[in-house]
């Protein structure tokens, strides 16, 4: 059959359009498949695969023993992801049954809606998310997640502080080391199927996750808890605001323990602070130990050197000095032992501000410590307009300046040490992943802030303060203790005055006195009625420290013979015999029957002052110095003092009432008054020490015994 033209004509336009509509699609999918590929390849990778992070365990922190006091734990997370309105439904109804929320708040309160991902409840019991798991609908899941765990509890929680819900440090150590303890999180390959499920393409990494540095800490857990408990008693028996407390290794530097109480702490179990570095105070008369320092080191006092005390009330310029007592004439060693504000405030007028205030940084107040805690305070040491005499007394005696609890601790540890102010540390070292310590963190030191000689002197000063001054309720028969009180007005900011009833009590010092390891403070905010140092923080050092010297016997022996390496330990020892009241005669047949020598100036008379006192633990053939009252009207006569330790010699003359002045240290070598010649109240001695060169002098036995305090059931462990 023949076509039309008008046929023909409308065939080729159908043919040129079907041409043309195959040409398109086909031009299409080139343009799909091969120009526009990686777009639309890449679009359905993001749809179907991707990486999912893995995060990184946290490290692990020990104290100095070994002790785990911050770990990890893995615990289930509920989250919600609803595909549908119908799991929506579901999963909120879910909710809301499970966690006793009312009917049609689930949506509000989680933000609920189609193909969101919302947290619902983060870190759940583990019975609980064992009923999730085998019960959730749809669009609910469960995510492991890591944890902080503190096994201890509250106990060193100030120092640890604590990690968030997501493991980042907020406060303490976590948050000054975070970096170290968070780790590196990885990324593994993941792939989803039609429904949205999620799959791990490798069971290996992509990336794998780098767990954070695990540390130890130099803070010893047995003291931290024994300062926590005695700071709480303390401040319910003291009925005080608030207590603090820091302890620190006399001979690096290194923080044993530190700790606040504060019974109206809103969170303990979040602190955002440790206030022995945070917070400042005025510290009152311990910061005579200082003072006291700058004048023994310049040379510009000598044990006997005497001052009056203008009965308790000293008139400076406009304003009055007052003494807690009416005090006469004191002695250097009484004004600090007795804690004279008017003699501690004449002795520095003689040494100058400047000079004072040089002494004072010396030691690092005003200064932050780095030790490595955040929110540390420097403190305030301002230097007045106008050196005035009343500027310098109020500044030897410890007003107009601030300091920070770890600054005086550190400062009566550089005392106890000889000399040397170390940085104070509370990283031990790093731990890697065989659990050796490695990178530990090695002692720092400053600078030298004394020299050995007037060490000595104010190891010896301060002693006395435990044994005859303010703070004899802090002396204790089992382990010898040094140090200052203090007593000082909290100051009113609001009125630039002080308030008059209330007070910053502090006690700070070291022991044991004969060879010094530990170093701290103890302070109570506004204690009442009963507000002295000496009797409110003192005698809370001092159970601190018998706790810790009961918990830790090897580290408080005799220094010169171990009682330890003794099969039996009182085999060589001996209690020293009261002496004091006989004749020199008799003294001398009871040492002998003791094992002991008697060293006197005399030869006959009444013995009125011994040393060792009585009952004190000595080694047999160790020597006992006595004062005697001479029968003859000539007056007394002078003891040989060669082979004694300087605070033997220098505890003999001041009984004596004898000015003297002490050139190096170690053992007396020489004497200007020599043995059996004529003193008096006049007299001045010039001794000569040199450090000891061979073998263990019997004398320095004696002193250090003597200063142990021990009985013998003590020196039994």
């Amino acid at each position: 059959m023949k076509r039309t033209k008008q046929e023909k004509l409308r065939l080729g336009l159908f043919f040129v359009l079907v041409c043309g509509f195959f040409a398109i699609a086909a031009g299409r999918l080139v343009h799909l498949q091969i120009i526009l590929s990686p777009k639309y390849s890449a679009i359905v990778d993001g749809q179907s695969s991707g990486k999912l992070p893995i995060p990184a365990s946290r490290g692990i922190i020990y104290d100095r023993s070994g002790r785990v006091v911050a770990n990890n734990v893995m615990k289930s997370s509920l989250y919600a992801y609803p595909t549908s309105e119908t799991e929506l439904r579901q999963v909120a109804a879910y909710v809301e049954k499970v966690f006793g929320l009312e009917r049609g708040t689930a949506r509000r309160k989680y933000g609920l809606s189609v193909e969101r991902f919302r947290w619902i409840k983060r870190m759940l019991p583990d019975e609980l998310a064992d009923r999730i798991a085998a019960e959730a609908p749809a669009g609910l899941s469960l995510r492991k997640e890591a944890q902080r765990e503190y096994p201890y509890g509250l106990i060193g929680k100030q120092i640890l502080g604590f990690a968030d819900i997501d493991n980042r440090g907020q406060s303490g150590v976590e948050l000054s080391f975070d970096s170290l303890l968070c780790g590196k999180q990885g990324w593994a390959d993941i792939r989803r199927d039609g429904l949205r499920n999620t799959y791990r393409v490798k069971e290996q990494a992509l990336v794998k996750p780098q767990p954070g540095r695990s540390l130890v800490l130099t803070i010893d857990w047995n003291l931290q808890e024994i300062i926590e408990e005695e700071l709480r008693q303390g401040v319910d028996e003291h009925n005080a605001k608030s207590g603090m407390a820091v302890f620190v290794n006399c001979t690096n530097g290194e923080v044993l323990a530190m700790a606040h109480y504060d019974p109206l702490e809103k969170n303990p179990h979040k602190p955002v602070k440790l206030r022995a570095v945070s917070d400042q105070f005025e510290p009152g008369s311990i910061l005579k130990a200082f003072t006291a320092v700058g004048l023994v080191e310049e040379g510009l006092v000598n044990y006997g050197d005497s001052i009056y005390c203008e009965q308790g009330k000293w008139r400076v310029g406009r304003r009055t000095v007052h003494d807690d007592k009416e005090h006469g004439w004191l002695s250097f060693r009484e004004v600090v032992e007795l804690s004279s504000n008017i003699g501690i405030g004449k002795f520095a007028i003689m040494q100058g501000g400047e000079a004072l205030l040089q002494t004072l940084d010396r030691f690092g107040l005003g200064d932050k410590t780095e030790v490595g805690l955040p929110g540390e305070t420097a403190g305030r040491l301002a230097k007045p307009s106008r050196w005035s005499d009343y500027n310098i007394a109020a500044l030897a005696m410890g007003h107009s300046v601030a300091v920070n609890a770890l600054q005086m601790a550190n400062g009566f540890a550089a005392i106890a040490n000889g000399g040397t102010l170390y940085r104070p540390q509370v990283i031990l070292g790093q731990v890697d992943r065989r659990g050796n310590l490695t990178r530990r963190c090695r002692p720092q030191e400053l600078r030298a802030v004394l020299s050995k000689a007037a060490a000595d002197t104010l190891a010896s000063i301060l002693r006395g303060v435990v044994e005859d001054g303010t703070a004899e309720a802090v002396n204790s028969p089992v382990v010898t203790i040094a140090g200052k009180t203090g007593t000082a007005q909290i100051p009113d900011i609001a009125n630039r005055r002080y308030f008059w009833n209330k007070y910053m009590s502090s006690f700070a010092g070291f022991f044991p006195c004969e060879k010094p390891l530990v170093a701290g403070i103890v302070i109570y905010e506004d204690p009442q009625p009963v507000h002295y140092g000496g009797l409110t923080a003192g005698p809370v050092f001092r159970k601190i420290a018998e706790r810790y010297s009961i918990l830790h016997p090897d580290l408080f022996t005799a220094p010169q013979r171990m009682l330890s390496e003794n099969s039996d330990r009182f085999e060589n020892t001996t209690e020293i015999p009261d002496l004091v009241g006989r004749t020199l005669q008799q003294a001398q047949a009871i040492a002998l029957e003791n094992g002991l020598e008697v060293r006197c100036g005399e030869m006959s008379g009444t013995v009125v002052w011994q040393y060792p006192a009585a009952d004190r633990l000595a080694f047999e053939g160790d020597e006992v110095l006595v004062v005697v009252s001479p029968q003859s009207s000539d007056g007394a006569t002078m003891a040989d003092l060669c082979g004694l330790s300087i605070k033997q010699a220098s505890a003999y003359l001041a009984r004596l009432g004898i000015k003297f002045m002490v050139k190096g240290n170690g053992l007396v070598v020489k004497q200007s008054i020599g043995p059996g010649e004529t003193i008096n109240g006049k007299s001045f001695c010039r001794l000569e020490c040199r450090p000891e060169t061979g073998g263990k002098h019997k004398t320095q036995r004696a002193d250090r015994a003597a200063e142990t305090g021990h009985d013998k059931r003590q020196s039994a462990g």
